[in-house]
């Protein structure tokens, strides 16, 4: 990964749908042509923040998808080695939870004690999140050595001088009552939205005014057409058409990413990411680095 050079940097880790490209079982050309070439495989969405204006620099993650141990591995530099274990990583400083969905929570069990056995990182997350991480038997070998930390929406929490994160609740499909979570990132230039996963855009009367507060705002952009869907019933996210639509005249910068593997925008080459670019909005990549 491209070393940084602003003081604050927020970085994209992974930009797919909770199961990553390519996809378990599936046999599409695309996801084909990543089983026989890693080099075309895409990471879960993931993001980082890094405040290099201490040594070592601290960073978060925002959210614990399937593939943790590759983020982390991207993030080597900025984490440096384990004060203890010069063979390992330091631990990230923290960890926050958009929502209970496999993709963002599968990675937990990475942290510990059969991998890397954090030890009191803190872990924030929406209430009904907390709540069932603590209840779930599977989960207490992880949640024992983690710091669980209710988080509530529209209370900013400041992360360092300059630097606040705040949780914006906002509907999508929840089983079990965990809750669903954007962050909203403020440093000392400029602000970032992350939003990777919403029902629809109709059903949050906060969106457009969110989405204005917002410099940077990537969002859920994980199908294109109801096409992909292959005569399933449709997923509860918006889709892209009428995410460029609904965010039209917005003044930030619109980015989008959560991308299902079926989603026809992950071609460099097709209408449909022609049509993105088109609306004046852009398509994350894995790598991509924004200064706060």
């Amino acid at each position: 990964m491209p070393k940084e050079t602003a003081p604050i940097n927020v970085v994209v880790l992974g930009i797919m749908q909770d199961a990553g490209l390519p996809h378990a079982g599936c046999r599409c050309p695309r996801c084909a042509a990543a089983f026989a070439d890693p080099r075309q495989a895409e990471y879960a969405a993931c993001l980082a923040v890094v405040d290099g204006r201490r040594q070592p620099p601290t960073v978060w993650l925002i959210d614990a998808t399937p593939d943790i141990k590759y983020q982390l591995n991207l993030l080597a530099e900025a984490l440096g080695p384990h004060p203890n274990r010069p063979d390992r990583l330091r631990q990230p400083d923290g960890l926050f939870l958009t929502h209970a969905h496999m993709g963002h929570t599968a990675g937990l069990p990475h942290l510990g004690p059969e991998v890397m056995e954090a030890r009191d990182l803190p872990v924030y997350a929406p209430a009904g999140l907390v709540e069932a991480l603590r209840q779930t038997r599977l989960w207490q070998p992880v949640v024992g050595n983690l710091r669980l930390i209710v988080l509530e929406p529209g209370r900013p929490l400041l992360l360092a001088p300059d630097l606040a994160i705040t949780p914006i609740a906002l509907p999508h499909r929840d089983e079990i009552g965990a809750g669903t979570f954007a962050y909203h990132l403020q440093g000392p230039t400029r602000s970032l939205l992350y939003l990777p996963d919403i029902d629809g855009w109709p059903q949050w009367p906060a969106a457009r005014q969110t989405l204005a507060a917002a410099d940077v705002a990537l969002v859920d952009g994980c199908f294109y057409s109801r096409d992909e869907l292959g005569g399933r019933t449709p997923v509860a996210h918006p889709l892209v058409p009428d995410t460029l639509a609904f965010c039209a005249g917005l003044p930030g910068r619109l980015l989008l990413t959560h991308f299902n593997h079926t989603n026809p925008v992950l071609d460099p080459d097709s209408p449909a990411r022609q049509a993105v670019l088109a609306a004046g909005a852009e398509v994350a990549y894995t790598g991509q680095s924004f200064s706060l």
